[in-house]
């Protein structure tokens, strides 16, 4: 009987594969736990809510980035309000989130940004070792493996320690996170070039629809920009250069 060396080698690599994605899921969800939950779901009420990202690609965590459930977004004023009454701290309000300190000394931010699942969630992140989630389920219930999701490529960095861009709605935050994850060894020098290549390439295609638009790319690395004369001669400087739409002028937004 003839051997299909093939055949076997695919099977192989599946069974494998799946080996290597129950390893980084079971590793996902022991980090999770390690986020106080129990008060996170103090301040929403028992609410439901995810947890995503660069806490869970590491031990090491610097902060917790949240995210809310579709339709069920987070409410920063009672989240602010429960959190002093706990002796908690809000360390920093933007666009783009609520930054805090719990009780225990964790950071955790509450972001606005959402999807629709959390595997679309986990999949619109723009490098490859932080394509991870958890799903907390609400009802100050503990999450199971099976409210886990990890993209293949999550998989792979996982266990090469490296990472790879995969496109981003926010580009401008992916280039500055480019130039840390070379800091931290995830991207090698060469890497870190290319990959900035590429961020500035969709930058360029991507263009700015118009002023709000342009300003939502700011918030969405914290600069904070508010309605000041820097903000108009930066987006004044981005619309001669053809990075707006020929359609797009500057009394498209409000004077400063």
């Amino acid at each position: 009987m003839e051997i299909d060396e093939q055949a076997l080698q695919d099977a192989a690599d599946k069974v494998l594969g799946k080996r290597l994605r129950a390893i980084a899921e079971r590793a996902v969800l022991r980090r999770a736990f390690k986020l106080d939950y129990k008060t996170v779901y103090k301040l929403l009420d028992d609410s439901p809510f995810i947890l995503a990202g660069g806490a869970l690609c590491a031990d090491k965590v610097n902060d917790y980035d949240l995210y809310p459930v579709e339709g069920q977004p987070f409410d920063w004023y009672k989240i602010e309000c429960k959190l002093e009454e706990m002796r908690g701290k809000t360390l920093f309000h933007s666009a783009n989130a609520l930054t805090t300190e719990l009780p225990n000394g964790q950071v955790v931010q509450f972001c606005s940004y959402h999807k629709p699942t959390l595997k679309e969630l986990v999949q619109s992140f723009d490098f490859t070792h932080i394509q991870a989630g958890i799903q907390f389920i609400g009802h100050g219930e503990d999450p199971s493996s099976d409210d886990v999701y990890v993209t293949g490529e999550f998989v792979a960095a996982s266990v090469s320690g490296r990472t790879q861009y995969d496109g981003s709605e926010y580009p401008f935050s992916s280039l500055i996170r480019a130039g840390k994850y070379q800091a931290r060894g995830r991207l090698t020098r060469i890497e870190a070039a290319r990959t900035s290549a590429r961020i500035l390439d969709d930058i360029l295609k991507r263009g700015f629809k118009d002023y709000a638009d342009f300003k939502d790319q700011m918030d969405a690395i914290d600069l904070g920009m508010d309605e000041s004369a820097e903000a108009s001669n930066l987006w004044d400087t981005a619309r001669k250069r053809g990075l707006v739409e020929d359609d797009c002028h500057s009394e498209d937004h409000e004077p400063f």
